[in-house]
């Protein structure tokens, strides 16, 4: 087991095609994943943090079986264990200020006013993932952007990372967000930048595998927001028609065009019918409204 000063961080580097389908064999045996993309080189690097030795055998063998249902070679793996302080560090990049509709997402390096009329979201880039920049981020801002006709009272941010999502509704509506992760570090980032946006008393951050928190069982909501990949997606399907209220919306991302199928299908058995896309890219941010 590693101290708490300690990561270990574990690396595959595959076609870009592949990048989803890794990612998500690599999701169960870590405590968070990640993966971007080179576009000069048109490759993937999936990034898992576990703050615990992770089971190499276990992992070589879900990205050997994955290869093999992909028909291709299997790629090379690298588990090293990181100093916390490096991983931090590598995460955080000055980024330009962004804007997605009528937010205006900005670093902790940005001194000028934010723009007249928009919603300035402070999300420095650091040790969770989600500072804007990426294209699921941004289609989750750009579909809440475009909620006008929603009365909102309570949402729920399911799968927070760095907490921009949850903030952003906190900013728009004013109103209660539960703002919920597996991943400690991006809960303690979540409660960190909710602080420094002015939105501590509206975001309540709970660290938690999916649904399995009783304050999150114990809600029913307006509007769920769930920036995550296609697989956990499809297995909390279930338990987000569970909460959602009906006429409840929610907005569904972290997917490649080719997930939306299937991620539509799943939410469909539950309720839900298809409102509209936000496609920027080759990534993909759905709005589902469960029916009335």
């Amino acid at each position: 087991m590693s101290g708490t000063d300690t990561l270990f961080r574990v690396t595959i580097v595959v076609a870009r095609e592949f990048g989803n389908a890794f990612a998500e064999a690599l999701e169960p045996h870590v405590s968070s994943v990640s993966w971007s993309v080179d576009e000069d080189i048109a490759e993937a690097q999936i990034t898992g943090f576990a703050d615990v030795l992770p089971d190499e055998t276990a992992i070589r063998l879900a990205i050997k079986y994955t290869a093999e249902a992909l028909e291709i070679a299997a790629p090379d793996i690298e588990i090293a264990q990181i100093p916390m302080r490096n991983w931090v560090l590598d995460n955080i990049k000055q980024f330009p200020p962004i804007s997605a509709g009528r937010f205006f997402v900005h670093g902790a390096e940005y001194e000028d006013a934010v723009p007249n009329s928009q919603i300035g979201l402070r999300v420095p880039a650091g040790a969770a993932f989600g500072s804007g920049d990426h294209g699921s981020t941004k289609g989750c801002l750009l579909a809440l952007d475009k909620m006008d006709h929603l009365p909102v009272r309570r949402a729920l941010d399911m799968g927070c990372g760095s907490g921009i999502l949850a903030i952003a509704m906190a900013k728009r509506w004013r109103i209660p967000v539960v703002a919920s992760d597996i991943d400690p570090v991006s809960t303690a980032v979540t409660r960190e930048n909710a602080e420094i946006n002015g939105v501590a008393r509206y975001v309540r951050c709970l660290h938690a595998s999916g649904y399995d928190h009783p304050v999150v069982q114990a809600g029913r909501y307006d509007l769920i927001v769930s920036n995550i990949l296609a697989r956990p997606l499809c297995i909390l399907a279930r338990d987000l028609g569970r909460h959602l209220n009906p006429g409840g919306w929610a907005v569904l991302s972290g997917l490649l065009l080719g997930d939306a199928n299937r991620i539509i299908s799943a939410h469909h058995q539950q309720d839900l019918r298809l409102h509209s896309r936000v496609e920027l890219g080759e990534w993909i941010t759905i709005v589902m409204r469960k029916s009335i």
